[in-house]
């Protein structure tokens, strides 16, 4: 047996031990199942190449328009045991995730625990107050077609969150890192106050973050996030999501840490705008972004990015699915990479909205890109290439 059959045994059997174990603890209770997984074989019309595809190699995160344009096999599995001692509600949850980068076979890629942490609710001075330690994601909200947390609190750590403090609710977590070859950590605190109702059908929310890095090259870094909720915009069927963000330092603009050796030259800004909407057979989400990043030596990256996807419900079990998404950045100095993406998918599926799953889809996916993008598939096949087309299916479920 090789070492890396060896080490994917082992892991194997310690996450089945964990999940037995919460199982067996969690008998006489309900116990929550839930999950997501991707997967799908594909094609392009280039020769010499197994598949594509397209994502521009530089600028800020979440521009890729995901429907048809994903590689990769991903899943993540979850189980959740809720329970109540002494009048204080307990949860403990235990989540694995699986990642291949190719729509291989190969069973050794990495398999790992991606969430492993403990939270109890009603105590007597703060019955609203969620109070929690251990693996866990903080995620806060993400546009789902560039398939993006903005803000993604994640990490090992401690804290509470729900706390009534005024108009809104208080959370205030600490997360180490030490990932470090001399294992000197780096720090992070997060402060989130959130649910406070700004105006009729919307809502606001600030998130918070520090960060102090303490190996060789570490440095300290501060982010701040603004995010306004709107449904119901202008008495529509449209909801609206606004995030306005700014981060320096060692700190990423979603609310974690960044690059942890990045000096208080390096200031980042983003506004990122989302819009959804369903309204009869029609369903939709819309991106527009932009992003300023200077590096340490104060070299700033401009990015943009517009696109949205579209579907039309033929029929309850039957509908058409269209995306469009073009991206951009470019450097002070250097050349502006470009990258139009489009997608066609007629998709089967347990109901006619746009966010009804399981999806079964057939796609056809068609990029162009400038020069200045250089191989943005990363595969040999397309050096010296800007336009190639892909193709393939997938089924996309959570539950």
């Amino acid at each position: 047996m090789t070492r890396t059959s060896r080490l994917r045994t082992t892991t194997l059997s310690s996450l089945a031990t964990a999940a037995g174990l919460l199982m067996a603890a969690g008998s006489a209770h309900a116990l929550d199942y839930t999950g997501y997984f991707r997967a799908g074989p594909g094609g392009t019309t280039k020769g010499g190449a197994s598949r594509a595809c397209y994502a521009l190699q530089g600028g800020t995160a979440g521009m890729k328009y995901r429907l048809g344009n994903e590689c990769d096999i991903y899943g993540e599995f979850q189980l959740a045991q809720g329970f109540k001692k002494d009048g204080i509600d307990y949860k403990v949850v235990l989540m694995t995730d699986y990642y291949n980068p190719h729509s291989d076979a190969d069973d050794t890629k990495q398999l790992r625990l991606a969430q492993m942490y403990a939270e109890a609710k009603g105590f007597d001075f703060a019955p609203e107050a969620t109070v929690w330690a251990g693996k866990e994601r903080g995620r806060r909200g993400d546009v789902h077609i560039v398939d993006t947390y903005f803000t993604e609190m994640a990490g090992i750590g401690a804290g509470f969150k729900g706390l009534n403090v005024g108009p809104g609710k208080l959370g205030v977590a600490y997360y180490t890192n030490d990932k470090d070859n001399n294992q000197r950590p780096a720090h992070r605190g997060n402060v989130e106050y959130v649910d406070i109702n700004s105006n009729t059908d919307g809502t606001l929310a600030f998130f918070g973050t520090a960060t102090k890095s303490q190996f060789a090259g570490g440095t300290n870094g501060w982010g701040l996030t603004a995010k306004h909720v709107q449904a119901k915009l202008f008495g529509s069927d449209f909801n609206n999501v606004l995030w306005v963000q700014y981060a320096q330092g060692s700190t990423g603009l979603n609310s974690n840490f960044g690059n942890q050796t990045d000096t208080s030259a390096a200031k980042k800004f983003r506004v990122v705008e989302s819009v959804n909407f369903q309204q009869g057979a029609w369903g939709g989400m819309g991106m527009l972004l932009w992003a300023n990043e200077k590096d340490n030596a104060g070299k700033a990256t401009v990015s943009t990015s517009v696109g949205g996807r579209l579907s039309y419900g033929v029929t309850r079990n039957f509908k058409l699915l269209g995306e469009a998404g073009v991206s951009q950045y470019k450097p002070d100095g250097g050349q502006r990479a470009r990258l139009t993406k489009v997608t066609f998918a007629p998709t089967l599926s347990t109901g006619p909205a746009l966010m009804d799953r399981p999806e079964f889809r057939l796609y056809v996916t068609h990029a162009k890109w400038n020069k200045a993008a250089g191989n943005i598939t990363g595969v040999d096949g397309y050096a010296g290439e800007t336009s190639g087309t892909s193709f393939g299916a997938q089924v996309e479920v959570w539950f």
